[in-house]
């Protein structure tokens, strides 16, 4: 398929490291944001470990599913450029170039989809003025944790559909 032997293994384990890293990215990205947003007021390992507090759980993974398909999202436009440039060859501009294409497209996920949680919840806090979301779900109220997840969740789907686009036109090669 390439005609550089070999890349096609190394191309996959390179995919392999930036989904490793993209699952880290989500998960710190992920308690940061839940932290910031609780204003520390809810101990996550406390609430989750020790208290079994589902509903903080569910909030907690819709955030890290959130953050994590962003940032898978925004490595395809980035891998798609590694399989076309680097099949022809090596440079060392060329992996520079890569090297940062990477990394900024990693961190324009986790901006964008702190962003896209952060809004999403301030849009629906504003909505439901009355109502403690953070309070109730630390009391256990998964009612509420529901909403928030699904609309993490949403508000991730609807970014997602527009990252590619967004890492393609910033990082063009």
């Amino acid at each position: 398929m390439y005609e550089t032997p070999g890349l096609e293994i190394f191309s996959t384990l390179i995919y392999l490291v930036l989904i490793f890293a993209s699952l880290i990215i989500s998960v710190m990205g992920s308690v940061v944001l839940l932290a910031f947003l609780t204003r520390r007021s809810i101990d996550v390992k406390e609430e989750i470990i020790y208290n079994r507090n589902v509903g903080l759980a569910l909030v907690l993974g819709s955030f890290i599913w959130t953050i994590g398909q962003l940032c898978i999202s925004s490595m395809k436009p980035i891998m798609n450029v590694w399989y076309s440039t680097f099949a022809t060859g090596f440079t060392l501009k060329s992996g520079l170039s890569f090297t940062v294409g990477i990394l900024g497209s990693l961190l324009n996920a986790l901006i964008i989809g702190g962003l896209a949680v952060f809004l999403s919840l301030k849009i629906l806090m504003v909505i439901n003025k009355d109502i403690n979301e953070w309070e109730e779900i630390k009391q256990g109220n998964i009612a509420v944790a529901v909403v928030i997840s699904i609309t993490v969740v949403v508000a991730g789907i609807f970014f997602n559909s527009i990252i590619s686009y967004i890492v393609t036109n910033i990082f063009s090669f």
